[in-house]
Formats: structure tokens, C-alpha cells, sequence
């Protein structure tokens, strides 16, 4: 779980950062939007890797006859 959340910080992070200079700052523009597409990239990632991770809690009952 900790995977997910950390992936959909850093999404929200690089979502913020990405359209830092639309908000105006623009002599940190450059290097803060390519920081920001690098948290988004992580994050897909880091969700990918939390979907692809997760424990199967499966549980398989079985009766055993007594022969």
C-alpha cells in the first residue's frame, strides 16, 4: 500500500510542478517542469509496480474424507 501512496503523491507533486511555469515562475520553469514530468513517470510507475505486486489473499478450503 505504501507503493500506491507514494506513487499518487508524487503524481500530485509532478502535476504541480509541471505547470509551474503557467503560474508565472519563469526562471524555475524549465528545470521544475522537467522535475515535475519525472514525478509523474515515477509515480505511473511505482503504481504499475504496486498493481503487478500485490498479495493474493486467496483462500483455498479443502475437505479431506476420511478413507
Amino acid at each position: 500500500m505504501a507503493l500506491l501512496s507514494l506513487g499518487i503523491v508524487l503524481i500530485l507533486v509532478g502535476i504541480v510542478l509541471s505547470f509551474t511555469n503557467a503560474f508565472g515562475f519563469a526562471a524555475l520553469g524549465g528545470s521544475l517542469v522537467w522535475l515535475g514530468w519525472v514525478c509523474i513517470g515515477l509515480g505511473i510507475l511505482l503504481a504499475i509496480v504496486h498493481l503487478f505486486t500485490r498479495r493474493r489473499t486467496t483462500v483455498v478450503e479443502r475437505r479431506y474424507r476420511d478413507i
